[in-house]
């Protein structure tokens, strides 16, 4: 296990961030980042001739090859009325013609059934899900799959064909389970591709992406040691966490200029070099940068680390703490265990599981500000980006009553937005992919599409070099202690 076990356990509970952060008070804009994708710049290399499909699938090769036989017998006739003579002939240059077209649509789905987990009737997916119910209740995530997949098959399927998953789960400390949850859907059951929940910065995603060539689409976090092994094959529908930190930390310029700064993480993939950069670009004096070293797999260390780092951070007297990943949960412990509660502390996650998973009061804390995009709650109430529509379809065939809570924060409304936007992805990318899905077409089609429709996003968009999906806008959140919830700053 690497050195950022410990993080890996802890940025876990970021799987709420996109679904579960702070309400907003107005409805969000499509972000300058929507713009961007839509003209993202097209792939280095053209598609394969057989990889690039329509993006309306067969119903259009379907409907031209039909106007062409219905013109081709017209006319076909008309010439047989005007030249008695010459009518065998073309009877049998239209015989030919049909012959010839027959081959083509035998080759078609010859073609179609030659990519892994897919054949000319079916696509076959895996669902791999990490259990995070020892860190909060989100509810039967496996569960809210299937009435996704039977919606879309009464739909009449992805162009034709059914779609078919095997699901996969295991507990978040179990290593061991994640390999064998690898094994059995790319190696036994060879899955066309894999969605679910795989915490950023595990080695084990490796199986997937790497060793075994599958497509992830993930609702965790990016890990760059994770995407530098993908070649392309890692998606994710969450806003990029630490691409939103870095512009949390443009929006609070004004007040970092010549302010004294701590940087703290446990990443090893340059985030905290990176926003040391930027920080000292804002003429911000950074007073120590602190990187976790000791991991999840002993607690009791880990919490001793971070005493050591909080007093010595006491003594350098900071301004500002500026948390970058998932490490901030012990972090924050740290700092109520020492009674430093007033300074300025920014936090990458905009809701409280986050946040307080190692068991801190975040109430305590005078100015935690988090960065983030708005909450699933607030956009469920209003009705926006389809979240309405994926509570309702997954409700009418379970008894999980999502949307229903209440509450500011809702772990099980979040986890399920992420399922419908998972599920959003894929049938968007192998529909565009049209009858001929490969691993090839179904990339290439993402990066082809621009701009569609996601659940709790404004939209969604994918490019060679951004891999996250969303397109949210990020913003700045502030922790209200009577609703516990980040609510907008």
């Amino acid at each position: 296990m690497r050195r950022g076990k410990w993080l890996a356990l802890v940025v876990v509970m970021a799987l709420f961030l996109a679904g579960c952060g702070g309400d907003s008070d107005e409805s969000p804009t499509d972000s300058a980042g929507a713009s961007e994708a839509t003209a993202a710049p097209e792939p280095t290399t053209a598609p394969d001739e057989d990889s690039a499909a329509p993006e309306d699938g067969g119903d259009s090769a379907a409907a031209d090859g039909d106007s062409e036989q219905s013109s081709t017998a017209e006319s076909g006739a008309s010439e047989e009325d005007s030249s008695p003579a010459d009518a065998p002939e073309e009877s049998g240059a239209v015989e030919s013609d049909a012959e010839e077209s027959d081959e083509d649509e035998e080759e078609v789905v010859e073609l179609m059934a030659t990519a892994r987990g897919v054949t000319a009737d079916t696509i076959t997916l895996g669902v791999a899900i990490t259990d995070v119910t020892v860190f909060a209740d989100v509810g039967d995530i496996l569960a809210r799959y299937q009435p996704l997949v039977d919606a879309t098959n009464a739909a009449g399927g992805i162009n034709g064909r059914q779609v078919e998953i095997i699901t996969e789960q295991w507990d978040i400390l179990d290593s061991v389970a994640f390999e064998a949850a690898c094994v059995a859907l790319t190696e036994d059951n060879e899955v066309f591709l894999v969605l679910g929940f795989m915490p950023a910065g595990w080695g084990s995603i490796f199986c997937y992406i790497d060793l075994n060539e599958t497509i992830v689409i993930n609702t965790s976090d990016l890990d760059q040691q994770d995407l530098d092994m993908s070649d392309g094959r890692l998606i994710t529908t969450r806003p990029y966490q630490f691409g939103s930190l870095l512009a949390g930390l443009e929006l609070l310029r004004p007040e970092l200029e010549g302010a004294r700064v701590v940087i703290y993480g446990a990443s090893v993939d340059g985030r905290i070099e990176t926003a040391e950069e930027l920080l000292r670009s804002f003429g911000a004096e950074i007073v120590e940068v602190t990187r976790q070293q000791v991991g999840g797999e002993d607690l009791i260390a880990a919490e001793a680390e971070i005493d050591i780092h909080v007093e010595r951070w006491r003594t350098r007297n900071p301004d500002w703490i500026i948390n970058v990943d998932g490490a901030v949960a012990g972090s924050l412990q740290g700092l109520v265990r020492a009674g430093l509660t007033d300074w300025n502390i920014v936090t990458p996650a905009n809701d409280a599981p986050s946040n307080n998973a190692m068991g801190a009061d975040l109430s305590l804390f005078s100015n935690l500000i988090a960065t983030g995009e708005p909450g699933a709650e607030e956009l469920a109430a209003q009705g926006l980006y389809g979240i309405p529509e994926c509570f309702d379809i997954i409700n009418a065939a379970t008894d999980q009553g999502l949307g229903t809570s209440g509450k500011a924060e809702d772990a099980q409304a979040g986890t399920a937005i992420e399922v419908c936007a998972a599920w959003d992805v894929f049938v968007a990318l192998a529909t565009a992919a049209g009858p001929n899905l490969t691993p090839e077409s179904f990339l290439q089609a993402g990066y082809n599409l621009g701009t569609f429709p996601m659940t709790g996003s404004p939209s969604g968009s994918l490019a060679p070099d951004k891999p996250w999906v969303s397109n949210a806008q990020p913003a700045l959140f502030v922790y209200d202690a009577e609703l516990d919830a980040f609510v907008p700053r």
